[in-house]
């Protein structure tokens, strides 16, 4: 692994900027050492969600006090013969543990039993429908974190130009 602050030439930098970059850099890879590296399955809490009608427990997520910048992942619960709400979001991969069912993706159906593997693209609309007589469950992995830093960054600025094109 590693150090950081001992084999980087970058940390040597004497500018004010490199001098802030650095710190920013100490100061982050600090806050993921210090962060939750795992969850014991004793200590996942799951929650009725009655609007999506899912119990929802999360796995890795940053208010679970894990450094995850890129995905999460969720454990959902879905009661037999039971159906969640017709909705959309980022993409999402979605992992079956227990119970059948089929997803409606756009106009798509997908069948799914336990150890099946899905793909949900960006802004697709879907319904999960679970078929069998025990409950659904599965991991949600999504890019959440990532899609709310990016959704939050005002630090771009978008530049266009216009210009006059004579036709004759």
């Amino acid at each position: 692994m590693a150090d950081h602050e001992s084999n980087e030439k970058w940390f040597e930098g004497k500018s004010a900027l490199f001098k802030s970059r650095a710190e920013r850099v100490k100061a982050d890879i600090a806050k993921r050492k210090a962060g939750r590296k795992a969850i014991k399955g004793e200590d996942v809490k799951v929650e009725w969600e009655a609007q999506n009608g899912v119990w929802m427990g999360p796995l890795v997520s940053q208010e679970l006090g894990f450094q995850n910048r890129i995905i999460e992942v969720d454990c959902h619960i879905y009661p037999p013969h039971s159906h969640s709400v017709t909705h959309k979001h980022n993409e999402a991969i979605i992992i079956v543990l227990r119970g059948q069912g089929y997803s409606l993706l756009d106009d798509e159906r997908i069948d799914w039993k336990p150890g099946d593997t899905m793909y949900i693209g960006q802004g697709v609309w879907h319904q999960h429908h679970i078929t069998s007589d025990e409950p659904a469950m599965v991991f949600a992995i999504k890019p959440l974190p990532i899609q709310e830093y990016m959704a939050s960054s005002t630090s771009f600025t978008r530049v266009t130009s216009r210009r006059s094109i004579r036709t004759s």
